[in-house]
């Protein structure tokens, strides 16, 4: 049996803290890589209203972001495939959770020290 459920839409209301967040981030680091997306994300231990980073230039970027939330690097999940990985690391910013996924080439992440 299928459910026709879906996932309440968050009110604008529901978003200010993480609209608010984003400002801050733009505010305490402008050169920060964009896009980045509001919404439900999923992090570690829950799914709650977040901001959500995904990155597809260089691991660089990804450090950048990792230092701005002041993520351990012991936190950073890797995932390696045979020819992409994937590095991502959970965060908060003025209490909003944050996701940073990075993706790219198996080399790459040895030219991003």
């Amino acid at each position: 049996m299928s459910s026709n459920r879906k996932a309440p839409v968050p009110t604008l209301g529901e978003l200010r803290p993480v609209i608010t967040a984003i400002a801050a981030l733009a505010d305490a680091f402008p050169a920060l890589p964009g896009p980045v997306e509001i919404g439900r994300v999923v992090t570690r231990h829950t799914v709650a209203l977040g901001i959500s980073v995904d990155l597809h230039t260089t691991f660089a970027d990804f450090e950048a972001w990792r230092t701005a939330l002041g993520v351990d690097i012991a936190g950073v999940e890797h995932m390696p495939l045979a020819t992409v990985q994937t590095l991502k690391a959970y965060g908060t910013f003025n209490g909003v959770p944050v996701v940073v996924t990075a993706y790219g080439p198996v080399y790459a992440l040895a030219q991003a020290a």
